[in-house]
């Protein structure tokens, strides 16, 4: 194993360590302050630059500055909030829609949640599975660093009581045998994904899965769309919608609907998604293969 995992292994626990000294508003307030200090000044902002003008043309450049600070912001919270999870989805986490939780926790299949990177989208698996008692499961990408992917499977799991399913063959089996077994899983499907389909994203063609739909329309499992909001205080809110339509439907539609739902979250707050995935099909974004590495901050937001 080389050097640099493992120094960049290090310097994350050290730096995790001190935020979890810390109480958890203070925490995320100093990550916040860190990385919209030093977010803004990186290369890879120029994707979330070209990212937010190319979603939101009518924008002033100040204006796309201030986003892109606020999206540095709320990842520096995301980041800082990782040893408090459980004390926020336990205590600083509001639900609404409690009727259509109702439904779901009755129903005859566990749900398939899907989300994006907004707010702070590891509190979604915590808070459903220790408030709403729906033990939701998650698919992620694998970090680079195999020392900081092992921490992070670890971390997420919550001392066993959830599972992280990577993004290939192997995730997907494990996802489609957990959703058999009536257990309910979270997707982002928010990032680009070169073997899917093409959809339409902020009016630009992305590249989409479509293995949400498959699995909803294979398994009989409710397709839920929920979302994470970041409130002040380092406190959250949670809201579902109804389940989409499968049923009967083409896989086309259904990606055309939920991104859609993306583009209304994300137009409604701005700041706290992830802008910086080169998520659309189209001249330097258009990337062939796995995507680069971005370092251990980065990969962990993932």
């Amino acid at each position: 194993m080389s050097l640099r995992y493992k120094l960049e292994y290090a310097g994350l626990r050290a730096l995790l360590g001190l935020f979890g000294a810390l109480p958890a508003p203070a925490a995320s307030a100093t990550g916040g302050f860190i990385f919209r200090m030093i977010g803004p000044l990186m290369g890879i902002s120029k994707v979330g630059r070209r990212n937010i003008a190319r979603a939101f043309p009518s924008w002033t450049r100040a204006h796309v500055n201030e986003t892109l600070r606020g999206m540095w912001d709320n990842l520096g919270r995301v980041i800082a909030e990782y040893p408090h999870l459980e004390e926020i989805a336990r205590e600083r986490t509001a639900f609404t829609n409690s009727e259509i939780f109702e439904k779901l926790r009755t129903g005859e299949k566990p749900p398939l949640f899907i989300s994006g990177h907004l707010g702070n989208w590891e509190v979604l698996p915590p808070a459903l599975t220790f408030v709403q008692t729906l033990p939701m499961h998650s698919a992620y990408r694998a970090p680079n660093n195999p020392l900081v992917d092992a921490w992070l499977v670890k971390t997420r799991s919550f001392g066993g009581k959830l599972s992280s399913f990577g993004k290939n063959r192997r995730g997907l089996a494990d996802i489609m045998r957990s959703l058999q077994n009536g257990h309910s899983v979270g997707m982002l499907i928010d990032q680009k994904m070169n073997t899917g389909i093409e959809a339409t994203f902020f009016r630009y063609p992305v590249m989409t899965s479509t293995a949400f739909v498959e699995l909803a329309r294979k398994l009989g499992c409710p397709l839920v769309p929920g979302r994470i909001i970041r409130k002040p205080g380092c406190r959250f809110e949670i809201s579902i919608e109804n389940p989409v339509m499968v049923e009967g439907r083409e896989t086309e539609t259904i990606v055309a609907e939920t991104h859609s739902i993306l583009e209304r979250w994300i137009a409604e707050n701005p700041e706290q998604w992830l802008w910086i995935h080169r998520r659309w099909k189209d001249g330097k974004d258009q990337v062939s293969g796995p995507a680069p590495e971005t370092g251990t901050m980065l990969d962990i937001a993932a």
